[in-house]
């Protein structure tokens, strides 16, 4: 008698696994229809009409040829100064040089003398990665600060800079 329940029991449970498995949907079909022709509009289409275009009196004329020339606002170029949190010497103050080409950076903290590095410009800010380390410098709206973000070895900090020459 134990093995008839014991062989009852297993068939229950086959069963009820069978029975709460979950089904896989039905596969998707896509008919493809040939693509509808654009029915031909029963109207046709107007002509544009020709407007001449009115002749500039002189003193248009001579505003229009004297255009202020456009100045070059550089972004990040200048020297930025602030103050980094860094793991495991505190707070250090530092200036980040950036040439007038914006394609180099240099570091100052203290006495010592980083760089110059070469940089690359992703979006909205400038970033140098050398010596195991990457600063990113994004300047804010007006100009005048930039946060500055350096990635190191235990370092991943933020500080505000703000800029003292162009």
């Amino acid at each position: 008698m134990p093995t008839l329940s014991r062989t009852f029991g297993c068939m229950l449970v086959a069963a009820l696994l069978l029975a709460t498995a979950q089904r896989l949907p039905a596969p998707i079909s896509e008919i493809e229809s040939p693509t509808p022709t654009p029915q031909q509009s029963a109207k046709p289409r107007p002509k544009p009409s020709y407007r001449p275009k009115p002749k500039p009196t002189a003193s248009a004329s001579a505003t229009a040829s004297v255009k202020q020339p456009a100045t070059k606002q550089n972004l990040f170029a200048g020297t930025w100064v602030g103050t980094m949190p860094e793991v495991p010497w505190g707070n250090v103050a530092t200036e980040i040089v950036v040439d007038a080409t914006e394609t180099t950076m240099l570091l100052r903290q203290g006495a010592n003398e980083y760089g110059p590095y070469n940089t690359v410009r992703v979006g909205g800010t400038l970033e140098e990665s050398a010596n195991f380390a990457t600063w990113s410098l994004t300047p804010t709206s007006d100009g005048k600060t930039a946060q500055v973000r350096l990635q190191a070895f235990m370092n991943d900090q933020t500080a505000v800079f703000r800029r003292v020459t162009e």
